[in-house]
């Protein structure tokens, strides 16, 4: 899963759509991933979970402009094994009334 990704997305409790750079890079047993969004690179840690149901997903924690962001991604292999993830971005305090989504998309080197 270390690698770069180009991103797209939306803010919570938003109508406007922004893109950037994603790059998850492998530490141990830990990912660790950098964004950069309209020129601001944010940092965070990944960790993955598995609910009740099943279902696994990737959990991304970060903070942005003092806002405490987290966002909660599916995660597949797409048709050449590559990782894609897509899913919601909520704030922490849960004070948005509708969740931002983004989508990773891998860059093919």
């Amino acid at each position: 899963m270390a690698g770069e990704y180009d991103l797209i997305g939306r803010k919570p409790d938003s109508t406007v759509t922004y893109s950037g750079r994603v790059t998850l890079r492998a530490d141990g047993d830990a990912l660790h991933a950098t964004r950069t969004i309209e020129g601001k690179t944010v940092e965070g840690n990944i960790r993955f979970e598995t609910g009740g149901d099943g279902v696994s997903v990737a959990r991304l924690g970060f903070t942005l402009d003092g806002v405490e962001y987290e966002a909660t991604y599916l995660w597949q292999s797409d048709f050449d094994n590559y990782p894609r993830f897509t899913g919601n971005l909520y704030r922490k305090d849960h004070k948005n009334t509708s969740a931002g989504i983004e989508a990773l998309f891998p860059i093919h080197k």
